[in-house]
């Protein structure tokens, strides 16, 4: 697109919105250590085509959006003047709802323009890192319930469940999911959503052998969640905790109904989880691996969902808004890493002994 772009001329002013799922933006990770030639070559000849493909969409979305603004907020500053005339015959309160009323235009337009350019860019980089560097494929359109969490025994009721990333595939010999998950909780009524009252997770979901005989759910609660958190296997599912016998352990976790899968190799194994925790006691920031919230993990009868906090919003596997343009040499290293990243939770739901369950 050539000449005057409004899109690119605010996009100078605000970056976006980077993905937040709940809460402010937080700081970016930090650079990430340069791929060898032959991987980033390698990634580089996957993602051409679509790289191609995807510049080419997102300036067509430039253009619509630039369209779409002049006449919307146009519009709309017309109508403010118009009723700030009609209604009150006052100038100066005509142009105050003709600037509230094209901001607001303008404010709510750019908001809800950079959903689909966001999802279909992470979308297709992704693709192209993880089918070099990873087993895993891309979940295009995640998504999972509310109720769904219910039946994990951790937390009380989930109003809001958004899948931010998932990827799927088999490692082990077991079906795994990895997602990157935000969440809200409390009833529906009578409630006012403050966006930074959610929490977000990277969830691990593990296949236990299909020979596994387990009826039984057990509920694995660190005792560092904030109080109405982990109480909640108590308050909300009438679950009595379950000493281990274990002091160490009990110090660091309550265990809500079957124990008899935490046996002292699982236990153990609960190090390496921890190893990989990175979020503050407030849930608000990223601090270094193994010195942050632990895990929650829910023991079920068809298998292991392992779920550890992270910071509100990390930066991982975020492209640039869609009116700048797309840098494979800078993209391609960045998510490379964050996959690094996220394959170290899954590594480490893995190292759980999963041949106790056979």
């Amino acid at each position: 697109m050539t000449g005057f772009s409004p899109v690119r001329l605010l996009g100078r002013i605000s970056p976006g919105s980077k993905g937040t799922l709940f809460g402010p933006s937080l700081a970016p990770r930090p650079d990430p250590a340069r791929l060898p030639p032959a991987d980033h070559g390698a990634i580089l000849a996957r993602l051409a085509p679509g790289l191609t493909a995807l510049q080419r969409d997102r300036a067509a979305h430039v253009d619509r959006m630039d369209r779409t603004l002049t006449l919307c907020v146009g519009g709309a500053a017309l109508a403010g003047l118009v009723l700030g005339l009609l209604a009150w015959g006052d100038l100066l309160v005509a142009l105050f709802l003709m600037g509230l009323a094209a901001l607001g235009t303008l404010i709510l337009l750019l908001a809800k323009s950079e959903a689909g350019p966001r999802a279909a860019t992470r979308t297709e980089i992704l693709r192209a890192v993880t089918a070099h560097m990873s087993d895993l494929t891309v979940d295009p359109s995640p998504s999972v319930t509310c109720a769904w969490f219910g039946r994990l025994h951790l937390m009380q009721p989930v109003r809001r469940a958004i899948v931010d990333l998932r990827l799927t595939g088999q490692r082990a010999g077991r079906k795994v999911t990895v997602s990157r998950v935000g969440l809200m909780f409390g009833a529906e009524k009578n409630y006012t959503e403050k966006p930074d009252e959610g929490l977000t997770f990277v969830m691990v979901q593990i296949a236990l052998p299909e020979t596994s005989s387990r009826t039984e759910t057990t509920a694995v609660m660190p005792r560092d969640a904030a109080l109405n958190i982990r109480s909640a296997p108590s308050s909300t599912h009438g679950l009595a905790p379950v000493a281990t016998g274990d002091a160490d352990f009990d110090a660091r976790y309550s265990v809500y109904g079957d124990p008899a899968p935490l046996t002292p190799t699982f236990r153990t194994a609960f190090r390496r989880l921890e190893a990989c925790a990175r979020c503050a006691e407030h849930a608000m920031a990223e601090v270094p691996p193994g010195k942050a919230l632990r895990p929650w993990v829910a023991i079920l009868p068809a298998e292991i969902v392992v779920l550890t906090p992270i910071a509100k919003f990390d930066g991982a596997f975020e492209p640039p808004p869609y009116w700048q343009p797309l840098d494979p040499d800078l993209l391609i290293p960045a998510f490379a890493a964050d996959l690094a990243v996220l394959d170290l939770y899954l590594t480490a739901a893995l190292s759980l002994p999963f041949g106790e369950f056979a």
